[in-house]
């Protein structure tokens, strides 16, 4: 059985073993994984909220990393989302990514953002946010380098409360 909470300290070395197994990140796409993961666990308010997806022994399975853009109201940026690849397919992306829907539609209507490269690489992680309804917002040409287009994704999550008497 998968749980979902938040990040707490004890899982860090289990999460840095799942950005280092992934299969497509780079050294520096590793590297700054940790610095957010990092950063998130430290105490007192920052721009990160990581919820950990928990197995048996409360071993980490993978993540999700998002938070607030500064200046907006009521919208988010994905940043992470990253599950071990020995635990691939077994929903846990999808778990992750629906306790954050959650957890951020509680609050009424918000729109999340998430980016991606238009690499090859990257073509599940596409396929992945398009399957829970998020479509493409705009595509940035040649952003990452030569060839590798910034592809942003937005879905909106959480309701208008209803209005009362008309």
């Amino acid at each position: 059985m998968i749980r979902i909470r938040p990040l707490r300290p004890e899982d860090r070395e289990g999460l840095c073993r799942v950005v280092e197994r992934q299969g497509n990140f780079s050294p520096l796409e590793i590297e700054v994984a940790l610095e957010v993961i990092d950063a998130a666990l430290e105490p007192g308010g920052n721009d990160y909220t990581v919820l950990t997806a928990l197995g048996a022994g409360n071993l980490p399975l993978g993540f999700i990393c998002y938070g607030a853009i500064p200046l907006t109201e009521n919208r988010y940026d994905l940043y992470w989302v990253a599950v071990d690849p020995a635990s691939g397919r077994q929903g846990i992306g999808s778990l992750l990514l629906q306790a954050m829907e959650e957890v951020i539609g509680r609050q009424g209507p918000a729109h999340i953002y998430v980016d991606t490269s238009s690499t090859a690489g990257y073509a599940p992680a596409r396929t992945f946010y398009e399957k829970y309804g998020y479509r493409v917002a705009c595509v940035l040409e040649n952003f990452y380098r030569q060839g590798d287009d910034k592809v942003v994704y937005r879905k909106e999550v959480g309701r208008v409360p209803d209005s009362p008497g008309l």
